[in-house]
């Protein structure tokens, strides 16, 4: 049964990501709702306000400081770290946690993620330690939290 599930979805799944398949967090909060009150009054949520106008149009600041690539959805949302929600959003899917991940749903605690924006290579290098910043961000569905790795550390 899950075997036709994942075809059928992977069928109805388009190849790449868009940024139509973003979902916004206010469609996470209708179930995720301690998740969403930490992530409203994060640092995540306020990453637009560390830019300029003019950094506000650019597409090389919004590809960090927005969650689509269109600068749609504003600030680090649910979707940077979890995916474009689209094909997982949907109360039966995110049941059924392998299916879930198989259209697009990834945990979010991986160091390779947050290195997408916190690097060397960013304008305005902060320092970033992954397991200290991870225990910033880091939330739980049914009581489970997200294990850090121990001594892991995306960039100097």
């Amino acid at each position: 049964m899950f075997a036709l599930r994942l075809t059928l979805s992977l069928i109805a799944a388009p190849t790449a990501v868009w940024a139509d398949d973003h979902v916004g967090a206010g469609r996470c909060n209708d179930c995720h709702r301690a998740q969403y009150e930490q992530w409203r009054t994060s640092a995540h949520a306020r990453t637009m306000e560390r830019l300029d106008p003019a950094q506000r149009r650019d597409p090389r600041c919004l590809g960090c400081h927005a969650t689509s690539p269109t600068g749609g959805l504003l600030g680090v949302q649910c979707e940077s770290c979890h995916g474009a929600g689209r094909h997982y959003a949907h109360d039966p899917v995110m049941r059924d946690r392998e299916l879930a991940r198989a259209v697009g749903l990834s945990s979010g605690a991986e160091p390779a993620v947050c290195a997408r924006c916190h690097t060397a290579d960013s304008a305005r290098l902060i320092p970033f330690d992954y397991a200290r910043a991870l225990s910033k961000v880091q939330h739980g569905v049914g009581g489970t939290q997200p294990k850090a790795p121990v001594s892991a550390q995306v960039s100097p």
